[in-house]
């Protein structure tokens, strides 16, 4: 099974953002270090995004301007995306339908995090036909 990992601090600050988004989905970016042969990638920095759904309770749309702005900030910095989280206020951490329409296959190295009311933290990676879950590390 593929492996990422995250360091501790930005476990619990990617937990802090969702617990502090309840009862709306929480979403974002995480940021980090590319995965090098042998090694996993590694997120390092959580980059919260506002959510602008019009159904905040049950989806998640990013702020354009936001993401726009963290994505700048994030070349500026030499930073590297990792991936985008979001999370489930009431229900798993299982990717829906609506997951799977809501993001494009086209990046094989972007990974897909999904943080369930529970605080149940499952990394996938997302491909044609559908979700593969990754084994998270925490470092």
């Amino acid at each position: 099974m593929e492996k990422i990992a995250i360091t501790k601090e930005a476990y619990e600050h990617l937990l802090s953002i969702c617990q502090q988004a309840l009862p709306h989905e929480a979403c974002g970016v995480l940021a980090g270090t590319s995965a090098s042969p042998g090694e996993p990638a590694i997120v390092t920095t959580i980059l919260p995004i506002t959510n602008i759904h019009p159904e905040p309770t049950r989806s998640f749309s990013f702020h354009p301007g936001e993401w726009i702005s963290i994505y700048y900030d994030m070349q500026k910095n030499r930073q590297t995306l990792v991936g985008f989280f979001h999370s489930h206020p009431t229900s798993s951490a299982v990717p829906s339908k609506q997951d799977f329409l809501g993001f494009p296959a086209s990046d094989r190295q972007i990974s897909y995090w999904i943080i369930s009311i529970g605080h149940t933290v499952q990394p996938y990676r997302l491909y044609d036909q559908g979700f593969t879950p990754l084994a998270l590390m925490l470092t």
